[in-house]
């Protein structure tokens, strides 16, 4: 087989580069145990030269050795993966590795290692490992644990702990060093160092040994068109430039192994030694064993980090809706959840954009910044229901007040109109990395990234315009909490329908019997007094019948902006039907309270009111009222005291107003059926 053209670090299909590693040898068979590909350096540790490999069937070039085929019987049992055999060939105690790739069988061999002295006591080190890792209740204690394991094991001069970001840059969060080896502490690598390719290997391949960056790779000859997938391969050879990016780092031999917690590759345990260093298969094996446990224990972590979150977040939830649901959307009820909310969301504020009207806790932009946000965000109009960014977009990084404020931006569409978001600030701080990024130093070079970088001297850099990103755990709850909103303003919008009057936007009978039920209910243990007042309007049946209902609904809703305007904060102006309206006065000073308020309500329903056709219509009212708990102890019994007061000015003289007086009868008050309704 021709070697496949290495194409840049960046894009090339590693697992096909089509060379090995010379610290050992490779040969390839197909489902007929036929050999159909070899290592250039066979000769060196099987005895025989590639060609004299290729087209042969395995038993006839390795008679003493079970063929590739007999892997099907571990295959059946569930037990894939590499398998280790010892073997003696060409005079030389060797490790024969084989695992199946499609439809090959690819075999490895290397020498059996000096450095591995573990023996028996693989087992003990796993057992050890189980033991110190069920102490560890962080990731960081977890990985340090394992880090000190595989540092044991693998006897490498320095051994770090290298976690990837969101962004996919790495930084070492921890390290052991021998005396003399410098470090890596704190420091950030970025993500081309590491690129995607490379990450998508380590997330199939959980370990990578290179033995010598300092030697040339070995070709692979073979009868097939197409190159060998070496994904799982031990020996597989790494792409020139890493090896130089070794080599300049002052590194002869590494080793990584990957830590991949819930499915995702959380970061590598790293390795490197100045010297080259051999490093068995069952010494990797191990390592591989390691990180394992310790990803499972991870992944366990966060498994009960999230639930814990996502309980959090579901009483946030919870709470908030029960508030408006039984205390409305009120500015006290508002500001009491939204300051719980973003506190749950690990935020700096909150902006809720309601009906036209904003409400805003914590840290947030001003009018003009939020405004600017909402158009963009309008804009953008996002395939998913949230909108999550760590880091603005565009110009609107651009201003320094909105970037400080709002660099993370969690945003909530309810709507058409009306939606949540919340903030979190820019994150500024100072990045030590571990030199300088190439394509930091040659911003003109387009292949500035392709080329491995010389220096790792420490390179500082103020990050600005990023925030902590938000989590999956934050995402999700975002998602459940737009419905729960929607739920809950949905549920205010039809209850505020079945307790207000369609034509003026008034409380209705219904919400009124609610309002006043709760008033009693909460001063009865007081000595505060409240009032109702009952208002008819006198003739009014006249302008119905004589300019039509549009007329009659155009003065219905006049008149009752006039009495509201009368009203104090806590009052409430209710229409009960037709032309009766109803007042409730929560803790009155006195009982002419009510008096001054009824000749103020009368004075306003005089005023004349001047019709589209230019007629003019003036109408008087009749008003009682009744004070609780002195003229009645529940909802009923006031309103009816105030009804019995409203009938006592209508029998009188209409347009007038009367406190009600427990000698008042029904039968004396009541108008007489020719004096017919209003």
């Amino acid at each position: 087989m021709t070697p496949v053209y290495y194409a840049d670090c960046l894009t090339a299909q590693l697992q096909f580069l089509g060379k090995i590693q010379g610290h050992g040898a490779l040969l390839v068979a197909d489902d007929n145990d036929t050999i159909v590909a070899a290592s250039s350096n066979c000769e060196t540790w099987l005895g025989h030269t590639a060609n004299e490999f290729l087209g042969h069937p395995w038993m006839a070039v390795f008679p003493e050795i079970h063929p590739p085929s007999t892997l099907q019987s571990f295959e059946e049992l569930g037990l894939s993966g590499i398998h280790l055999h010892p073997v003696v060939l060409n005079g030389q105690a060797l490790v024969m590795a084989r695992h199946r790739s499609g439809e090959h069988v690819v075999i490895e061999f290397e020498p059996v290692s000096e450095t591995d002295t573990l023996g028996k006591d693989r087992g003990a080190i796993l057992a050890a490992l189980l033991k110190q890792m069920a102490q560890a209740k962080t990731k960081p204690e977890a990985t340090q644990c394992l880090m000190r394991f595989i540092a044991m094991v693998t006897g490498f001069d320095r051994v770090m702990v290298l976690q990837f970001m969101p962004d996919g840059h790495g930084v070492v969060i921890d390290e052991q060093l021998k005396p003399g080896v410098p470090g890596y502490l704190n420091q950030h690598f970025p993500a081309s160092d590491i690129p995607e390719n490379a990450r998508a290997l380590y997330l199939k391949k959980l370990q990578r040994f290179i033995a010598n960056a300092h030697t040339d790779p070995v070709d692979i000859l073979s009868t097939q068109p197409q190159p060998v997938d070496l994904t799982w391969s031990e020996l597989r050879a790494v792409h020139p430039v890493h090896t130089q990016y070794m080599r300049n780092m002052g590194t002869a031999s590494s080793f990584s192994v990957s830590i991949v917690v819930g499915g995702h590759l959380w970061g590598l345990i790293t390795c490197h030694n100045i010297e080259p260093r051999s490093l068995s298969f069952a010494e990797r094996q191990l390592c591989e064993h390691l990180a394992s446990v310790t990803g499972l224990h991870m992944t366990g972590l966060s498994h009960l980090r999230q639930a814990n979150e996502r309980h959090t977040h579901l009483i946030s939830r919870r709470q908030f809706r029960q508030d408006i649901q039984m205390n409305g959307i009120s500015d006290q009820t508002l500001h009491r959840q939204l300051g719980q909310l973003y506190k749950t969301f690990k935020a700096d504020g909150v902006w809720l954009h309601y009906q036209a009207e904003d409400h805003t806790v914590g840290a947030v932009p001003d009018i003009a910044g939020r405004m600017q946000l909402m158009a963009w965000m309008n804009r953008s109009s996002p395939r998913h229901p949230i909108l999550a960014l760590n880091r603005l977009p565009g110009a609107l990084g651009d201003d320094d007040e909105l970037r400080r404020l709002a660099s993370g931006i969690l945003h909530i569409p309810l709507n058409e109109t009306d939606s949540l978001t919340l903030f979190r600030k820019e994150q500024s701080e100072k990045i030590r990395w571990a030199g300088m990024p190439q394509s930091v130093a040659s911003p003109k070079d387009p292949n500035a990234e392709l080329t491995p970088r010389s220096s790792f001297d420490i390179w500082q850099q103020e990050s600005k315009g990023i925030a902590l990103a938000w989590s999956e755990v934050e995402v999700e709850s975002a998602i459940r909490l737009r419905t729960s909103l929607q739920e809950a303003f949905e549920y205010l919008e039809l209850e505020h329908q079945s307790q207000t009057d369609a034509l003026t936007g008034l409380a209705n009978r219904n919400q009124l019997n609610r309002i006043l039920q709760h008033l009693i209910k909460t001063d009865r243990s007081s000595d505060k007094r409240s009032a109702v007042l009952m208002i008819d309007l006198d003739h009014f049946k006249p302008v119905n019948d004589k300019y039509g209902h549009a007329a009659g609904d155009y003065v219905l809703k006049a008149i009752a902006l006039r009495m509201q305007d009368l009203l104090r904060e806590n009052d409430t102006l209710a229409r009960l039907g037709g032309d009766e309206f109803a007042v409730v006065m929560p803790h009155i000073r006195a009982a002419s309270d009510t008096e001054r308020l009824g000749r103020r309500l009368l004075e306003a329903i005089h005023q004349p009111c001047t019709l589209e056709n230019g007629a003019t219509v003036t109408l008087t009212g009749s008003i009682g009222a009744a004070i609780w708990p002195n003229h009645g102890n529940s909802p009923q019994s006031l309103l009816h005291s105030a009804d019995l007061a409203m009938y006592a000015v209508k029998r009188a003289s209409r347009s007038g107003f009367r406190l009600y007086d427990p000698d008042m009868t029904l039968t004396d008050m009541k108008l007489t059926a020719t004096d017919g309704a209003g």
